[in-house]
């Protein structure tokens, strides 16, 4: 294919963006300017492309499928806002964040009112079943939210790192992939691209997760070892852990002991390590499922535009 995913929707992309920018707001003028804060701040719209391939492919109406898309950027949006009040981070994308900005209980409101904009954007769509596909993901992304703040010790399974990623993460893929196909009223279409979204941000999660031992902070947009000085078990960490269970840093960090000094040390070694290729792989897994899943759409530039973005995540 000579056309580039991104080519191919470039211009659907640019409705999505008008379409979230002029989005009427209440009077309050601070919603209106963290609005456009946080959409002037860009990013990838991966989901929003994702959304746009499958539903060209399928030949969704333009309306209801850019209302759908910009309602995906909004999720994510807000999803972000919340997390970065958690976190307390300064930065997103290179910009000051919402709650460094504002008291942390008005950044939460401001994440609040961007799942009411992305409600409103789904409604617009016209379709029960996508509304109700909707509803449930965004459940399981809070669900997911919370149980990986609550999770008060510090081992996690295979099993257990990859339900949380499914929830947190993946489910927002997953419904953007189905939603067209909701659209379009095609039930089996749904189904696969349903597992095509899943399959994909399960993957793109761990190549996220790869980015905190690479010693590149640039792409993952966040420093080196963050999710480790936060607490949390990523699966490059996971692996480690399982590998080495007598390492006395593993030792100090599941004793509660993360000094600075024993956590950069850490990240080191599990960047060093074959952790790092053991999630590789598992990314691949996940990719390959994604790429089979496509197999019932028709071949053309749209779908050789999906199997490229998954084929692009590691």
């Amino acid at each position: 294919m000579n056309i580039s995913p991104l080519e191919l929707v470039r211009e659907d992309l640019k409705s999505v963006e008008k379409r979230m920018q002029n989005f009427p707001v209440p009077p309050a003028r601070l919603i209106r300017e963290s609005l456009d804060h946080l959409l002037a701040a860009g990013g990838k719209r991966l989901r929003p492309t994702l959304s746009l391939l499958f539903g060209r492919m399928l030949r969704v109406p333009d309306d209801p499928l850019i209302d759908f898309s910009a309602s995906l950027e909004m999720i994510h949006t807000a999803t972000l806002v919340h997390d970065d009040v958690v976190d307390d981070s300064p930065l997103r994308r290179g910009v000051p964040t919402v709650n460094s900005r504002l008291a942390a209980g008005t950044a939460i409101l401001i994440g609040d009112f961007l799942f009411a904009c992305a409600a409103q954007l789904a409604a617009a769509a016209g379709s029960l079943p996508v509304m109700q596909k909707f509803a449930s993901t965004l459940s399981i992304i809070v669900d997911g939210e919370v149980r990986q703040i609550t999770k008060a010790d510090s081992t996690c399974t295979l099993e257990e790192y990859e339900r949380q990623i499914g929830s947190k993460t993946a489910a927002l893929f997953e419904v953007s992939c189905e939603g067209p196909a909701l659209l379009a009223q095609d039930l089996p279409a749904s189904k696969q691209a349903a597992d095509y979204g899943r399959a994909f941000g399960m993957a793109f999660q761990i190549a996220d997760d790869l980015m905190d031992f690479s010693g590149d902070s640039t792409g993952a947009g966040k420093p080196v070892g963050h999710d480790l000085h936060q607490g949390l078990l990523t699966l490059p960490a996971i692996f480690f852990f399982h590998d080495h269970p007598e390492d006395p840093d593993v030792a100090a960090f599941q004793s509660g002991k993360r000094d600075p000094d024993r956590l950069e040390r850490l990240v080191e070694k599990i960047g060093a390590s074959e952790a790092v290729e053991l999630s590789r792989k598992r990314a691949r897994h996940h990719i390959e499922q994604a790429v089979a899943a496509l197999v019932s759409f028709p071949t053309g530039d749209h779908r050789s535009a999906l199997e490229a973005l998954a084929l692009s995540i590691v």
